[in-house]
Parts: structure tokens; sequence; C-alpha cells
């Protein structure tokens, strides 16, 4: 039997529920933010985080998500859905359509290739990666082992 290795990352590292959870981190981490409950250390990746979605939103669509984002989580005084609505002239269900893609859209810059690690030591992209090669490993030597 042959080993994909590609299939098997992918498998490994790439499922539904690991991307869901990795929104879910981000998505909690910018509640977090609005309410002021963040260490430094995360206030500070999340800013990182922005001001990188902010040099990619130079499309009218992604500059008005990355606005929404910034006026949701990140004022000092955060508006409402209401108040978004009435300031890009949207419908509210834009501002939560809005607000979704650019929880994803920061999902990819935080966890992306080359991305900034929010999530704890065994959940980051080295412990992982690591992981991942002892599978591998694991794997080819069961492989190798029964010819």
């Amino acid at each position: 039997m042959e080993v994909s290795i590609t299939k098997f990352i992918e498998l490994e590292d790439c499922s539904k529920m690991t991307i869901k959870k990795r929104y879910e981190t981000v998505r909690r981490a910018l509640n977090r933010y609005k309410y002021k409950k963040l260490s430094p250390e995360e206030r500070k990746i999340l800013v990182e985080a922005m001001q990188k979605y902010k040099s990619l939103a130079i499309r009218e669509e992604k500059a008005r998500i990355y606005n929404v984002l910034l006026y949701y989580y990140f004022s000092s005084s955060p508006l409402t859905d209401k108040q978004l609505m009435k300031l890009f002239n949207i419908d509210r269900r834009t501002v939560y359509k809005d607000i979704d893609k650019g929880v994803k859209d920061l999902t990819v810059i935080l966890y992306g290739i080359g991305g900034i690690e929010l999530l704890p030591e065994e959940e980051s992209p080295a412990f992982i990666k690591a992981k991942l090669q002892d599978a591998i490993t694991k794997k080819l030597t069961e492989e190798f082992g029964r010819r």
C-alpha cells in the first residue's frame, strides 16, 4: 500500500474541525479584545494581524470588511450593528456577513503559511509540524518494515 504524504498531511492538519477551531479561536480573541480582556501579547498579535489585513484590503469590498471589523472590535468605543448599518449604508445582515468574512480573513492571516501564532503551544504550527513529522515517520517505518 502506497502512502500519500500529501493526503496524510491534509487529513492531519487541515480538517474542517481544525479550521473551525481556529476560526472560533480568532472570534473569541476578537471579543476579548473588544471587551479589553486580552493580554498585552495577544493584543499586539491582533493589532499586527489587522495591520496586515489593512495592507491587503485594496478592493472596495475588502476595505469595507476591514473597516467593519475595525469599528466593531477595535474602536475605543465599538460601534453596534445598527451604527455600522448607517455608517456604511448596508443591511444588518451584510454587517454580520462582513464580520464573518473578516474573521475568516484574519484566521488566514494568523494561521496561514507564515501566519502569526495565536494558538497555545500544543496547537502552534511548529508543534503540529513536529507532530506530523513524527506521524509520517512512524507510518513510513511501518510501511517499509512490512516489506
